[in-house]
């Protein structure tokens, strides 16, 4: 979980005006982010993943910012 939460938290600074935060409350770890008034989550593994699997949940993470109107500096 560190190695995809870091790199999630890494990307997120990028993003101004984006807050965040991680909810531990289910069985997957979700992250909770809000910009410009609306909420989403994106779920991520607490388990290890391989590098590709990190790559590929900070592009969805990406995607999501985008999506919410959010742009990266």
């Amino acid at each position: 979980m560190a190695s995809t939460l870091d790199k999630l938290h890494k990307e997120l600074r990028a993003w101004p005006g984006v807050t965040y935060e991680v909810d531990n409350t289910s069985h997957h770890p979700k992250l909770r982010v809000r910009y410009a008034g609306t909420e989403r989550f994106l779920p991520f593994s607490s388990t290890s993943v391989d590098e590709r699997g990190v790559r590929n949940k900070v592009s969805q993470l990406r995607r999501l910012l985008r999506e919410l109107g959010a742009e990266k500096q």
